[in-house]
């Protein structure tokens, strides 16, 4: 049999041995990109350590914040239940109360209404407090005085395995520096080797006295903060009437500040540790080693604890202000040290194994981290090396599932970069964060900080995860079904405290990695952007959906998809006009509650979204042969909801997030703007859409061009010889493969959009190209190759992982089609649809594989 377009290229493992990013050490900045960035070239991730180096060339840092080291305490707030929501929404003294101006869309006003007038915040201890939080590890120093005055240190990663190299020349002095953070293990390696030193290298750990205190104590952490200073409470609606304000005093016995890091030393080994304080997921408290010892050269050790100046200062760029005031507590605050002084100068080669052992590995994690040292030192440098080599090519192997081929090779430099961390949920920070482990991070949390924007902890109200479902990278959104298995039996509980309901509740906010006995409630107002459960849903949806995971279907998904769809049938209210309607509800991260409910229902967002949970909960009970009555009550309300929301502009009709409302973006907005929900998230304006849906959801994206509205342009067929951009201008074409490539690993359903159902292939693709894909995942649970060329697509692949009809539009309509059995080169009978151009139908069987040509 002739090989096939996408079969015989050189593996991706192997190009990735030619492929290395380079980038200079920041001297002074941790982070010298912007937070939200998953950028290859911004750290050097492990799956549960992200590390930065950084620093001057005398004393270059590794930095290291690591899923599992948080201070986890967390105020024990009461329960605000939906019956006090309506009381303050509809008490008198809120009449006429508007602290948000229906102009157009805005950051939620401060809390919930209050019965006396004004606004409450039950749950300002999040705001109050910099904590629950993810904390530093600390740093690792290679310190050298030769290479005082040198020029900022070039690094170069390398994609085969992860290995960082340095290289600094000073006069005749000079360091070769190798780091290495081992994918299998909780080590990081780093080996040296060195000539002309007029002085001594040394290694050294330190760990700073934490300062998060400072946000609501003085330094010393002897006295709260006067109450003007603090976190209000309760804002009421009159300048004559008092605010209240956060009361520490009451929670002095759990809020002081952290203890002071320890260092110490034993025969090779020297450390640092942190104890962490006690709370209900780790009583006794939680403590971490970082634990060093020195191979291939002899060194002194020595150890310092409440010293100032010991390690390398943090300090803001551009990019990082908002760290400024962290970063100056952090620049004054003691420390403790530990340091091994190599023996001699000159000449020579060192390395330096470190381990990071916490609470949650062992219960004697000094003994735990001297055995895993022993282990990494016995087994070597170069085997840390050959772990990693075996790692990376294991993800380069599983990603030639989702890979688009090209000819020529110009573009794969950044195929690869773009690869390298796919391992990862860009929600997660660029770990493998597992909430069942007492894991967690964000994509915004800082390497080296104390307190942390949103307290390193990701939302729920940004999930568009099907694209990376598409390209068979499904792997990397683990944490989000681990987070529903932790935190499902909290969220049945939260649907009954709160909201006196059956089923479920998974709302926006940020779960901590805590034991989940009770629900973590953060915010009243993010809390009512009820569509949030259905986003995490759908990610797990997806994973059954596409890549056909049945077994994540009958343990998880349906259970709480199922809990989900009755929550919400038991929350949606018949109104007279015969319609099903939400309220309240809010736009994520635009309107609160207003006073009667005015803005806070039929947010577009929660139309769709409950329209989604209703239709999939009864196809999966449908296709699980169960719940008949629970379908039909499903498929019921899914059939009555709203109308969405529109607002008449010049240009016409656009989706409106909230009723009555004129929509807006500007710059400082949310960047996801739910009226383009139906398209990005519910599935329901797609491809296959009437054309007058799919003019008024364009139109919606050019009249409100939040940041995140791109990928509009390509799900309903635009853009496919230009790059989106958010007002629908479109002023850079795409004119080379290297374009092309980029254009693709931006929005993956450029060569493959199944979301109706039926499988487009190459939709938004320049006519030009000459390309092919590889079991790229289509709705129903297929696996899709095909390849192209300038005169149009010459053959597909189908593989069916379970038995269902599979729907795809003709490559080749108007002229006869063959669809083939593979593995016994059977004809297959398919039915031509032509309702609606030409779409082949035909049942599949799983585990069989069809191809499909030009007859």
């Amino acid at each position: 049999m002739n090989q096939l377009p996408w079969q015989g290229h050189l593996p991706l493992k192997e190009m990735a041995k030619q492929v290395q990013i380079s980038r200079t050490l920041h001297p002074t900045c941790p982070q010298p990109q912007a937070a939200w960035s998953m950028d290859s070239k911004l750290y050097l991730n492990h799956p549960s350590i992200k590390a930065a180096l950084w620093g001057p060339p005398e004393q270059i840092t590794l930095s290291m914040i690591k899923s599992d080291i948080f201070d986890r305490r967390i105020a024990n707030p009461s329960i605000l239940t939906i019956q006090e929501i309506r009381e303050g929404a509809f008490s008198e003294e809120n009449d006429g109360f508007q602290d948000i101006q229906p102009t157009g869309n805005t950051r939620p006003s401060y809390g919930t209404l209050d019965p006396r007038g004004g606004r409450r915040e039950p749950y300002a201890a999040f705001r109050a407090y910099p904590f629950p939080c993810q904390k530093p590890v600390g740093q690792i120093m290679v310190r050298c005085n030769d290479f005082i005055g040198s020029e900022p240190t070039e690094t170069t990663q390398h994609c085969s395995n992860g290995l960082t190299h340095s290289t600094m020349v000073h006069g005749n002095s000079s360091l070769q520096l190798d780091v290495l953070l081992s994918m299998r293990r909780s080590v990081i390696a780093m080996r040296t080797e060195f000539a002309g030193l007029s002085q001594p290298l040394s290694f050294r750990f330190y760990r700073h006295r934490d300062q998060a205190h400072r946000m609501y104590m003085n330094a010393e952490g002897t006295e709260f903060k006067p109450l003007h200073e603090r976190q209000p409470v309760y804002q009421p609606r009159n300048s004559d009437q008092p605010i209240e304000y956060y009361n520490y005093e009451d929670e002095a016995e759990w809020n002081g500040p952290i203890e002071p890091p320890t260092s110490g030393y034993e025969g090779r080994f020297f450390w640092i540790k942190q104890m962490l304080p006690a709370e209900k997921t780790f009583p006794n408290g939680f403590e971490y080693v970082l634990m060093g010892l020195i191979s291939d050269s002899e060194a002194d050790l020595d150890t310092v604890e409440n010293g100032l100046d010991l390690g390398t200062l943090p300090h803001s760029d551009e990019g990082w202000k908002f760290h400024e005031k962290d970063y100056e507590y952090i620049r004054q605050a003691s420390g403790a040290a530990a340091t091994a002084t190599l023996q001699g100068n000159g000449s020579g080669h060192a390395t330096i194994y470190s381990v990071i052992i916490t609470s949650n590995d062992a219960a004697d994690i000094m003994e735990k981290a001297k055995q895993e040292l022993l282990k990494a030192e016995a087994d070597g440098f170069e085997a840390l090396l050959e772990e990693n080599e075996d790692w990376y090519r294991a993800l380069y192997d599983k990603r030639e599932n989702g890979r688009v081929l090209y000819p020529g090779d110009s573009h794969y430099e950044k195929e690869i970069t773009h690869l390298f961390n796919s391992w990862a949920c860009k929600h997660s920070g660029g770990c493998q964060t597992d909430a069942r482990k007492f894991e967690a991070s964000a994509s915004y949390a800082g390497i080296e900080t104390d307190i942390q924007p949103w307290h390193s902890l990701p939302c729920y109200n940004e999930l568009f995860y099907t694209p990376t479902v598409v390209r068979s990278r499904e792997d990397s959104l683990a944490m989000w079904w681990q987070l529903v298995e932790h935190w499902l039996p909290a969220a049945r509980k939260n649907a009954s405290e709160v909201y006196g309901l059956p089923g479920m509740i998974l709302v926006h906010g940020y779960l901590p990695p805590i034991k989940p006995d009770r629900y973590v409630h953060t915010n009243s107002t993010l809390e009512l952007c009820l569509d949030t459960g259905a986003q995490v849903l759908k990610v797990l949806w997806d994973m059954w959906d596409y890549a056909a995971d049945e077994a994540l279907l009958h343990r998880l998904l349906y259970p709480a998809l199922r809990d989900l769809a009755i929550f919400y049938a038991a929350y949606i209210e018949l109104q007279d006009d015969g319609l099903f309607h939400i309220v309240p509800t809010v736009e994520a991260e635009s309107w609160g509650i207003q006073p009667k409910f005015e803005y806070s229902r039929d947010t577009i967002s929660a139309i769709s979204m409950f329209r989604w949970t209703f239709r999939r909960a009864a196809e999966l009970a449908d296709y699980l042969n169960i719940d008949p009555d629970l379908k039909a009550d499903w498929l019921h309300a899914a059939d009555h909801l709203p109308p969405y929301p529109t607002f008449e502009t010049e240009e016409g009709l656009i989706y409106a997030g909230v009723p009555g409302i004129k929509p807006r973006w500007s710059r400082g907005c949310h960047p996801w703007y739910i009226g383009v929900y139906p398209t990005t998230l519910a599935d329901e304006i797609h491809l296959d859409s009437g054309q007058e849906a799919k003019e008024i959801m364009l139109r919606t994206a050019r009249s409100v061009p939040a940041g995140h509205n791109r990928p509009i342009y390509v799900l309903l067929g635009e853009c496919k010889d230009r790059f989106p951009s958010v007002d629908g201008s479109h002023p850079r074409s795409i004119e080379t493969y290297d374009d092309l490539c980029r254009a693709i690993n931006e929005d993956p359903e450029r060569v493959i959009n199944s979301r109706s159902g039926r499988i487009h292939l190459f939709p938004a693709v320049p006519d030009w190209a000459e390309i092919s894909f590889r079991k790229f995942q289509a709705r129903g649970g297929f696996w899709i190759s095909a390849a192209r060329t300038a005169a149009g697509v010459t053959v597909v692949e189908i593989e069916a992982r379970r038995s269902s009809a599979c729907q795809i539009m003709s490559p080749w309509p108007g002229e006869k089609v063959v669809l083939v059995e593979l593995a016994t080169g059977k004809r297959m009978n398919i039915n031509i649809d032509t309702t609606d151009h030409e779409c082949i139908i035909f049942e599949a069987l799983g585990g069989h594989t069809y191809r499909l040509t030009k007859g």
